[in-house]
């Protein structure tokens, strides 16, 4: 289970960072950083992948399908990142978007068909999505040491991303906890509902610091990135990124444990 955990783990933070990164126009942060994170994804995929072909037969079925979109999408964000030397847009952008269809495939295809249809699809890409804003936000804050005149908008971006998504995760795993406990949805893991009550310490674990403790530092991340207070702000980001991944860490356990999106 470790495996596909860290597989999961690092094709998640891959296609959040990834996806998000156009949030900021590349106008605004400068090629630089849109390199560092092209690169950046293309080094998470890396490593995912080595992790799938070095373990090899644990990866069943549905897992080779992910290995292969990974595949393309690690493809074709290389081919992404180092068109932006090249700027002919049509080619950059066609890279990016199949870059990022690829990569979604990767994450939503394991580790379950639930009952219930696209949950695990719509919790995956917004697992996915927050680590990436936090991973962009975090990294655009040290940014500013090196472009001190960059404006504050990106930051603010990125910033009222990471706060809404953490937000929208919250009420999905109270609505994904009321499906599954309350109304007695059936998991695709057999026994998974009485498996969410013996992992109940994992559970609050994965609430209290993958949500209640990054909500707890939203306001003030909002409010010294209004300042323009970016290196309070970066400081801040980091310690809600640490919370952020440790939380979707335990979530992704959870998941594959109990058959139940967290």
């Amino acid at each position: 289970m470790v495996s596909k955990i860290a597989f999961l783990y690092l094709a998640e933070i891959a296609w959040g960072c990834l996806a998000l990164l156009p949030l900021v126009k590349l106008q605004e942060v400068g090629q630089g950083f849109y390199r560092f994170f092209g690169f950046l994804c293309v080094a998470l995929q890396t490593l995912a992948l080595g992790l799938a072909i070095f373990m090899g037969s644990a990866f069943e079925a549905p897992f080779p399908r992910s290995v292969w979109a990974l595949a393309f999408s690690l493809l074709f964000t290389l081919c992404f990142t180092v068109a932006l030397k090249v700027r002919v847009r049509w080619f950059v952008w066609g890279c990016f978007w199949l870059a990022a269809l690829s990569g979604f495939w990767s994450i939503s295809s394991p580790p379950m068909r639930e009952a219930i249809v696209g949950l695990w699809e719509i919790h995956s890409a917004s697992s996915a999505l927050v680590l990436g804003a936090v991973t962009l936000a975090m990294m655009l804050g040290h940014w500013y040491l090196v472009t001190p005149k960059l404006s504050i908008e990106p930051l603010k971006r990125y910033s009222a991303m990471y706060i809404l998504l953490t937000a929208w995760i919250a009420l999905e795993l109270a609505l994904t906890y009321t499906l599954y406990v309350g109304f007695g949805a059936q998991p695709a893991t057999p026994g998974g509902s009485q498996l969410i009550h013996e992992e109940i310490i994992f559970v609050l674990f994965r609430v209290i610091w993958g949500l209640a403790a990054p909500l707890g530092f939203a306001y003030w991340i909002w409010n010294t990135v209004k300042m323009k207070s970016t290196q309070s702000a970066t400081g801040i980001l980091y310690a809600a990124m640490v919370c952020t991944l440790i939380g979707e860490g335990m979530g992704l356990y959870l998941t594959l444990q109990t058959g139940v999106p967290f």
